[in-house]
């Protein structure tokens, strides 16, 4: 099943469930474990989260916050892809659902009910071609062929990367400093990551780890300030120079509209950046697309970027390549994850297994409630 597909010239269709499912089927070391794929009610984004159709007593009312004002160049350039390439995303003719209700709910109940443990410092491997289930505090993880992972902040970077490891594709995704993260936290520290400085990013030492074409990839928000960082600060400091922006944009599975309206600057958008990076002099620079638009419905759990990896690997990297992934919370083979929450998105209770008892295969929809 294809993760990704070329939708025009300038834009991909990324499909994050289809990317997790090709890595665990018939991978499993249990060969009653015929396949996995990550709870498909986590991509039952079905309306755009700023449309409120629940009229409950207990409904939150929301300001709304008209948006007059014109676009900022690159939103109008994101705004005018889209509308150029939404008769080509995917629509469903008779949507089950008019809400993304399920979804969210399914998320709260994992992040209230599950248990992990961010501040515990170890690494861990599978070196095999199989899928291994694991357990830890009480809870089973789906550990992929071919990882090495690491669970630790990341001062601690230098006791686990050797300055020798060199990688092929660096991927970072931030826990940048904001004021959303703050008010989550506030609520339900277990729903939350810990944030960090731009002066904590740039301090690591990406630049001992790169060779004269290796990727450096950096998910970041539409804030100016980490803007700024990245292409003025982190790229600079770690010898690269800025080859590409491209933009992730959320659509809802059901019509692929975008998951809230494009706004004015300075408020929310329904896309994302991502900057990429070469050394300089590489001779990739030349060569490697400026601008790409990549479409996907969204995890309904809060920052699950769609994996990249699948796309990189089979048009920018080599075959084989050795993956860096920087504040990961799952994992993906033939890459080193290293995070705070590393195992956190492999947790058993976010998967379906479809499982063969008796000569019969049947889907075990493992605790789609959490319970």
């Amino acid at each position: 099943m294809c993760s990704w597909e070329e939708l025009s010239e300038q834009a991909y269709l990324l499909n994050h469930a289809s990317s997790v499912e090709n890595v665990y089927s018939n991978s499993f070391l249990d060969k009653n474990v015929q396949k996995a794929c990550l709870n498909r009610v986590l991509f039952d984004i079905n309306v755009p989260y700023d449309k409120r159709d629940d009229k409950g007593e207990n409904a939150k009312k929301r300001k709304r916050i008209k948006t007059t004002g014109p676009f900022d160049e690159t939103t109008q350039k994101v705004f005018e892809n889209h509308s150029s390439i939404q008769h080509k995303l995917p629509t469903k003719a008779h949507p089950s659902a008019t809400n993304n209700k399920e979804a969210l709910e399914f998320v709260d109940h994992f992040n209230t009910s599950s248990q992990y443990d961010a501040d515990r410092r170890f690494r861990g491997q599978n070196s095999t071609n199989h899928t291994i289930i694991t357990e830890m505090d009480g809870e089973s993880f789906l550990i992929p062929p071919r990882v090495t992972f690491i669970n630790s902040s990341i001062d601690r970077f230098e006791e686990y990367i050797g300055q020798a490891e060199k990688f092929d594709l660096i991927v970072l995704d931030p826990p940048w400093w904001n004021k959303y993260i703050r008010r989550v936290k506030a609520a339900n520290a277990k729903a939350s990551y810990r944030m960090l400085t731009n002066a904590d990013i740039k301090a690591i030492p990406l630049e001992r780890h790169r060779h004269e074409n290796t990727l450096v990839v950096v998910w970041c928000t539409n804030a100016p300030s980490h803007i700024d960082a990245v292409v003025k600060d982190f790229f600079p400091k770690w010898g690269v120079e800025l080859v590409a922006c491209w933009y992730w944009v959320k659509i809802t599975g059901s019509s692929g509209q975008p998951v809230c309206k494009f706004n004015e600057p300075a408020q929310k958008q329904p896309y994302e950046r991502i900057f990429i990076g070469l050394p300089q002099g590489s001779p990739m620079a030349g060569t490697f697309p400026r601008e790409r638009f990549l479409y996907s419905v969204p995890c309904a759990i809060h920052s699950h970027k769609p994996p990249l990896y699948d796309l990189f690997t089979s048009k920018f990297v080599p075959p084989g390549a050795t993956c860096l992934e920087l504040f990961a919370r799952s994992l993906y083979p033939g890459c080193t994850s290293y995070g705070m929450e590393v195992l956190k998105l492999q947790n058993k209770r976010l998967y379906e297994l479809a499982m063969e008892e008796g000569g019969a295969l049947h889907l075990n929809k493992y605790d789609k409630t959490c319970q």
